[in-house]
Parts: C-alpha cells; sequence; structure tokens
C-alpha cells in the first residue's frame, strides 16, 4: 500500500509539472517515512531540505526550475522529472539553478562541545535532474555511498574529498570530472562510471580504483582509471588496464588490457554522420555494427550494452499523455486517463 501511495504521489508531482509549464508553480514533495509534506514555488527544494531529517528522506520534484541551499549537510534523496525537454511528449526537465554542494555538519553535543563533521554525507542519491552549476563534494574525511542516476551535469563534478562506492550512471558530465584540487590529492575507491558521457576527467591518483564500463569518453588523457567497454578518442593512456574498447584515430601504444579496436573511423563506428565525440544533444552514439563490437560481458560496446544501458527516462513514473473529462458523469465520477512511462531498476 505504501508502494501504491508513493506511485500515485510521483504522477501527482509528474502531471502537476506537465500540467504548469509556462507558470510560477513548482512543486516538491517530502517524504519522511510514512510521512509527506508538500512544498511550492522556486525555493520548495529549499524548503523541503529543511524539513528533511539528517539521513533516509526522500524530495521528489516536479519539472520546473529550483533553487538550492547554499549546502547540503544532509544525507537523503533528490529525484526530479529528467533532464530532457520534449515539448511533443510532454516531458519537461527538473533544473536546479543552484550549485549543489554536499558537506558534513558539525554539532554541538551535550557538553557544549563543538564536534566537527559529526553529520556525515553517507547515502545520496540524485536521480534525474539537470544541474546548471557545480555538483561539488567536501569532507575532511569520506564521503561514501553516493548514486547520480540519469542527470546532466553542464559544469564540474568537483571532489574536494575522498570516496567509496560512488556510482555515476546513466548520466552526462558534459564539462569534467575533477577528482583532486589544487593543493590536495584525494582516494577515490570503488568509483563506477557506467552508461554514461564524460567530457573530461582531471587527474587520478594511482592507488585509487575507478572503473569506467560501457560509456563514452571524449577527450584525450585516461590516467589511473581502468576502462572497459567503451569508446573514446584518447590519445594518452597510462596506469590501469582497457579492455575492449573502441578507440577512434588513435592508437595508445601503451595499453595494457586485451580485445581493443584502434585507429577506427567514426564512419564505420557510428550511425550517424560526425567528427567528434561532443555530446551535442542530438546524437544518439548508436553503433552502426552492434554485432561486431562485443565487449566482455557478451553486450555491445559503448553505452547501450552492459548492466545499465544509457536511458535518460527516470525511474520514478513520467506522464507521457492525460485526458481529463470536462463533465462529470451520471454516476459523479470524473473519467481521467493517463498513460505512463518509467524506466525499471535493474
Amino acid at each position: 500500500m505504501k508502494k501504491f501511495f508513493l506511485l500515485m504521489m510521483a504522477c501527482g508531482v509528474a502531471l502537476w509539472g506537465r500540467a504548469q509549464q509556462g507558470t510560477d508553480v513548482l512543486m516538491a514533495t517530502l517524504q519522511h517515512g510514512d510521512e509527506v509534506s508538500v512544498y511550492y514555488g522556486k525555493t520548495a527544494l529549499e524548503e523541503a531540505y529543511t524539513a528533511a531529517a539528517d539521513s533516509g528522506d526522500v524530495v521528489t520534484l516536479s519539472a520546473g526550475r529550483f533553487t538550492a541551499p547554499a549546502y547540503i549537510q544532509k544525507s537523503l534523496s533528490i529525484v526530479g522529472n529528467g533532464f530532457v525537454s520534449d515539448m511533443e511528449n510532454g516531458a519537461f526537465p527538473t533544473v536546479i539553478t543552484e550549485a549543489l554542494t554536499f558537506k558534513p555538519r558539525d554539532i554541538v553535543d551535550d557538553d557544549g562541545e563543538t564536534v566537527k563533521e559529526a553529520v556525515k554525507v553517507d547515502g545520496v542519491r540524485l536521480e534525474g535532474l539537470d544541474l546548471e552549476r557545480v555538483l561539488a563534494f567536501e569532507s575532511s574525511g569520506i564521503v561514501r555511498n553516493v548514486e547520480v542516476v540519469k542527470c546532466r551535469l553542464k559544469e564540474t563534478l568537483d571532489f574536494r574529498t575522498s570516496t567509496e562506492n560512488f556510482i555515476f550512471r546513466q548520466s552526462l558530465s558534459l564539462k569534467d570530472i575533477s577528482f583532486n584540487d589544487v593543493s590536495s590529492w584525494y582516494n577515490h575507491q570503488n568509483f563506477y562510471i557506467v552508461g554514461s558521457y564524460v567530457s573530461y576527467f582531471g587527474n587520478a591518483r594511482e592507488y585509487s580504483t575507478i572503473l569506467m564500463d560501457h560509456s563514452i569518453y571524449g577527450s584525450w588523457n585516461l590516467e589511473n582509471i581502468t576502462v572497459s567497454n567503451s569508446i573514446s578518442s584518447s590519445y594518452h593512456v597510462e596506469g590501469g588496464s582497457v579492455n575492449s574498447c573502441i578507440f577512434i584515430d588513435q592508437a595508445p601504444s601503451n595499453i595494457i588490457g586485451a580485445g581493443n579496436w584502434v585507429n577506427c573511423k567514426y564512419a564505420g563506428i557510428f550511425e550517424e554522420s560526425m567528427n567528434d565525440l561532443t555530446w551535442d544533444g542530438v546524437k544518439t552514439f548508436k553503433l552502426k555494427y552492434p554485432e561486431e563490437y562485443i565487449g566482455t560481458d557478451g553486450t555491445q560496446v559503448g553505452l547501450y550494452g552492459g548492466p545499465y544501458p544509457y536511458n535518460p527516462t527516470p525511474s520514478i513514473p513520467q506522464i507521457k499523455e492525460s485526458h481529463i473529462d470536462t463533465t462529470v458523469a451520471a454516476d459523479g465520477k470524473l473519467k481521467v486517463s493517463v498513460t505512463v512511462e518509467a524506466q525499471t531498476e535493474d
């Protein structure tokens, strides 16, 4: 019953977002256990965050443009309507207009002493968001158990901390993923990029364990990253291993790994005509001959193989079509028909 209620609440959010395009009415729902609270307007995310518990709550956003708190110092899920705009099918994105910065919070204990970073960043999920500004994680310790799913990042994914169990899945990083700042090198363990597009990596340290699988990497440098079943135009590979990857116009001489295709041409790899790996919102990066490029797991190399093939549709229901009768039937009921699309979680 609880799951059904949440499903209907999510449908309501999506339908509200679709119906209210072009207005100032935005909505956020805060799920805390069996309790649901609703907030309205462009500051709805900020209000929902303020009311949320330190961990475990879920904020679901309608389509529209939302501001964000200066810092997010709670471990919560923020789920939106996706990042795709499709006016013909009534799909509109959830846009976060401010930087999202996650960092631990200090508390004052019963003795009046300040306990630094007592409330950790541990267990965050972001899904279906279009992030216009930086997504950052800060801590003097370690940030753990973070998922970024089906999001578009227009600016840097910036780490000012070490991480454990970070997943970047079916998402777009259109600028760069920065694993270090100018003064510190951080340790990233079990950092997993899958079914995603990444424009550029900052350098990672050799003791980090960073795996990129079934993705596209659009820049020149792969350093201390293990890559499998992906497509790249990199000419410099150092550290890590590279297996069953397609290299466009490049044949890096120091690859450690097996089953790679090198010096491939765009025309022989992709269905579309292109001359670079830039994400422009039009290219699909679908393979021309997917049966010829089979990866280590038996599925096609690139975005559409592997455990999480690229698909930007969030797992919460999206209203694709709706109709509400303008008259009430004789029995007093109002006829409503709704077509919903969602990608199920594997």
